[in-house]
């Protein structure tokens, strides 16, 4: 029993929330947000170690010193104190919860290393300054050290930590969550700048908050903000001021715990964008890192179906969170279930599900309308739409020749698919864009391109095969989803978000427009804004192996790399480099070379694409539990009991242009 204990993964939190700052703006709601979070976690079944550092304003303004006991001070000393102790005690496994709440500054000049400035988390000093800063450097070492040592950390960041460190306008019930850069607390909070003994990579040099926000290691940031927006503290009913991402995620942990629900980060992350895009639109939390853990609760296991978010509007009407960019089409069909509906549901619950169609297609968004009429008015923000008829032109069609059909248990339902068409008969003179046969020793399933060349990355399926037709139907299924996304394009862009930037490839293309690239060499393209707004980009590789990828979220950013326009924020410019391969599957079956086609959307709005992943398809000759259906680990699931008085704004500036490139990857 001892040996069990010991192996039992502990839970470690360090809560930082300030209010009270002697020369600055004093915050009202940080040390609530902390104190929330504590409450929430002390309620669950699992024990945490909780450490809380807080600074509230005392009543007497003239005082300089908050009302806790100096040992529960938000300094400097103590917040590396709490996470050396952290690093001292905890072992392998563990799981570890840092949560700041409050100011947050950016240093510029000299000594910074990004355009817009590092990031400093502005902490309480009982001295002549009132304050000191803590830099993104600090604490990234303390975090890169915490994952070597085996430790599942997650950082949730209530603080401007990416936009103008400028007061921004005033907004009735609100207040920003930075201030200005004191080039003095600067200077005095210099001293030990490797208080966690990093390694010399890190020493020595200021980290871009673009650097070890966007690319941690092994670790999990939820950051209150865009990098162009301001991090805000809300009225909330009853008077309150809380940080508004403290409040959406306390708010969603709790309605998930009370419905047992369990969720990994990306779920989290989802909640809170459906919730802000519906509640606080002015910020857009932003989700850094390894998803694959999560502090709060255990991994769902991977659904077998997408789901897409609903929000109402502040005038009442029903949305989907995807447009056009995501292959809506007016007269979709959808059935609505509540947030906590089982995530392998295959069909409509009676009472609680409601089949609404799309009446409205815009670029990023799209309105419903319930089929039913009065049971629409049950559905609210947070619940998630499943498609149940897809009414897109641009369908994958696929010929069964006659030796195949004859040997397939088809039904008419198998051929009704969403992205696929397929054609069975004596009628060749309709071309197809692939065709399954019978290969030559009449004992396995084949499937060819249009010119009736045997495509070698795809499996041949044994006619023997337990669930053979199924297995077939899952392939083309794959195909028809894969070449789906691949063609979506938005043919009318808006002209003036179409000139707002220039995207090009660094290398130019040859002749045919394909870019011809060594095995292990790297390829990359520039963008730049030439706009006033920020852009998103949302970048996907199509693989040689019928594998779509997010190549932001697999890098650890999140959904989309954002470019700033040209300013004191930086250059409006960014480059992305890949390093190109031909897959070592292919290389297994003698093929040398390949071709890639990398996918860019460009949107005017953060959004997310998670139906457009797709997890390699297999080339094994055995079933593969239907994983051909998608990588579900972004599956949306949503929230109906969280209400505000804050509600969605207009659906103004959708704007969304792709480009495609394609690159020929050769080994000889």
């Amino acid at each position: 029993m001892a040996e069990e204990a010991d192996i039992t993964p502990k839970h470690w939190a360090v809560l930082i929330g300030i209010n009270f700052y002697v020369e600055g703006r004093c915050l009202q709601g940080s040390v609530r947000d902390v104190k929330t979070v504590k409450q929430y976690l002390e309620a669950g079944r699992t024990p945490v170690d909780i450490s809380i550092l807080t600074a509230s304003s005392p009543s007497d303004p003239s005082s300089r010193r908050p009302i806790e006991e100096p040992a529960l001070w938000p300094t400097r000393n103590n917040v590396i104190k709490k996470l050396k102790r952290v690093l001292e005690k905890a072992k392998r496994g563990d799981f570890v919860y840092l949560h700041y709440s409050g100011h947050g500054t950016r240093q510029r000049g000299e000594r910074s290393t990004h355009p817009a400035g590092n990031l400093e988390f502005v902490l309480f000093e009982d001295d002549e300054h009132g304050c000191s800063y803590l830099n993104g450097q600090i604490l990234a070492n303390c975090l890169r050290k915490m994952v070597r040592q085996g430790l599942l950390v997650t950082v949730v960041l209530d603080c401007c930590h990416a936009g103008s460190v400028l007061r921004a306008g005033r907004v009735q019930g609100a207040d920003i969550r930075s201030i200005d850069y004191n080039p003095a607390v600067g200077a005095a909070s210099l001293q030990d700048l490797d208080p966690f003994g990093s390694d010399n990579t890190l020493r020595n040099a200021q980290i871009p908050l673009d650097q070890w926000l966007v690319n941690p290691d092994g670790y999990t940031i939820l950051a209150a903000c865009a990098p162009n927006e301001k991090a805000w503290e809300l009225q909330i009913e009853g008077g309150e001021r809380r940080g508004a991402l403290s409040y959406f995620l306390v708010e969603a942990l709790s309605a998930l715990r009370k419905s047992g629900v369990e969720i990994s980060h990306q779920s989290l992350f989802q909640h809170l964008h459906a919730k802000f895009h519906a509640s606080w639109p002015q910020q857009t939390p932003m989700r850094y890192g390894n998803k694959s853990f999560s502090f709060f609760g255990k991994l769902v296991v991977a659904p077998a179906e997408r789901f897409t978010p609903v929000y109402r509007t502040e005038s009442g009407h029903l949305c989907l969170r995807a447009g056009e960019a995501h292959g809506v089409h007016k007269g979709d069909e959808y059935v609505v279930y509540p947030f906590n509906t089982p995530e392998d549901v295959a069909s409509r619950v009676s009472g609680v599900s409601v089949l609404v169609r799309v009446e409205t297609v815009r670029c990023l968004t799209s309105d419903v309308v319930g089929v039913e009429a009065l049971a629409v008015n049950q559905v609210q923000t947070g619940w998630k739409a499943k498609l149940v008829t897809q009414l897109s032109p641009w369908k994958t069609s696929v010929r069964l020749t006659a030796s195949a059909f004859s040997q397939l248990q088809w039904t008419e339902a198998a051929k009704q698919q969403r992205f696929l068409h397929i054609c069975v008969g004596g009628d060749d003179t309709k071309a197809c864009l692939f065709y399954v046969k019978l290969n030559e020793n009449n004992d396995k399933f084949e499937i060819q391109d249009g010119l009736l060349k045997k495509i070698a990355s795809l499996p041949e399926i044994p006619l023997t095969m337990s669930g053979a037709s199924d297995r077939v139907m899952d392939v083309l299924r794959h195909m028809a989803t894969f070449k789906f996304f691949e063609g979506i394009e938005n043919r009318m862009p808006n002209l003036s978000f179409r000139s707002s930037f220039d995207l090009d490839s660094i290398d130019r293309a040859g002749a045919s427009g394909v870019f011809d690239v060594r095995h292990g060499d790297t390829w990359g393209f520039r963008i730049e804004n030439r706009g006033a707004r920020p852009l998103y980009l949302a970048i996907f590789n199509f693989t040689p192996t019928w594998r779509i990828a997010n190549l932001v979220s697999e890098a650890g950013g999140g959904d989309a790399v954002v470019v700033q326009p040209k300013g004191e924020e930086g250059s409006g410019k960014e480059e992305i480099s890949l390093t190109m391969q031909v897959p070592e599957l292919l290389q297994n079956k003698g093929i040398r070379r390949c071709q890639d086609i990398i996918k860019v959307f460009i949107t005017s709005k953060p959004t997310s694409f998670p139906s457009v992943v797709l997890p390699e398809l297999s080339t094994l000759d055995a079933p593969s539990n239907r994983a051909t259906r998608g990588n579900d680990g972004q599956l949306l699931q949503f929230l109906s009991e969280l209400t505000t008085p804050f509600r969605d704004r207009d659906h103004a500036q959708e704007f969304w242009v792709t480009r495609n490139f394609i690159i020929c990857t050769a080994m000889d």
